[in-house]
């Protein structure tokens, strides 16, 4: 119940800030650069799983409301049950284009789809890694040069290795990102 609220509240709260500017190209040909840092930590029946990563990033709008771009960076998932620790790390690079809703607003709700590529290590070996994702996040403007950026969930399928195959759909906060965007 508490995220119906949160997301109609987002929703009116968007709405109420739409100022379209009809006509002008307020983003096309800009470019973006910034990142996206992610921290997790659960602890459940004896288990727990920490994950951490940081995606600089960089991309070009070839509309105001597309933007295309890559991310590179390093994922790391640690998992602890009864005192046995296991860990995973991914180094990779992530091409990504993201669909804008209402780029003349302050909130800019919006939809990444991303293709993941790179290698995952684990103690026993390392493995190519691969991936194709929907994520839905929420850009605020702070004004025309600044932005904080969140990814919330994702959609979508990732393999690191023969016996890896993780599907992923959900708006939860295990997969949420968030990252700071400068205009250029």
């Amino acid at each position: 119940m508490k995220k119906i609220v949160l997301l109609i509240t987002i929703g009116f709260f968007t709405m109420s800030n739409l100022h379209a500017q009809e006509g002008e190209d307020l983003l096309k040909g800009k470019w973006l650069a910034g990142g996206a840092f992610g921290f997790s930590k659960d602890k459940n029946s004896g288990t727990e799983t920490t994950d951490f990563s940081i995606l600089p990033s960089v991309g070009f709008f070839l509309d105001n409301d597309l933007a295309v771009g890559l991310s590179a960076g390093y994922e790391q998932t640690k998992v602890e049950v009864d005192g046995e620790s296991s860990k995973k790390e991914f180094y990779g690079i992530l091409p990504y284009a993201r669909k804008y809703w209402f780029p003349a607003s302050k909130l800019m709700p919006f939809a990444q789809g991303d293709v993941r590529l790179g290698w995952a290590k684990d103690s026993s070996a390392d493995n190519f890694a691969w991936g194709i994702n929907l994520r839905p996040g929420l850009t605020y403007r702070l004004n025309d040069s600044i932005a904080f950026d969140a990814i919330i969930g994702r959609f979508g399928y990732d393999n690191e290795g023969k016996e890896s195959d993780n599907y992923g759909f959900g708006l939860d906060l295990t997969e949420l990102k968030l990252g700071i965007i400068v205009f250029l």
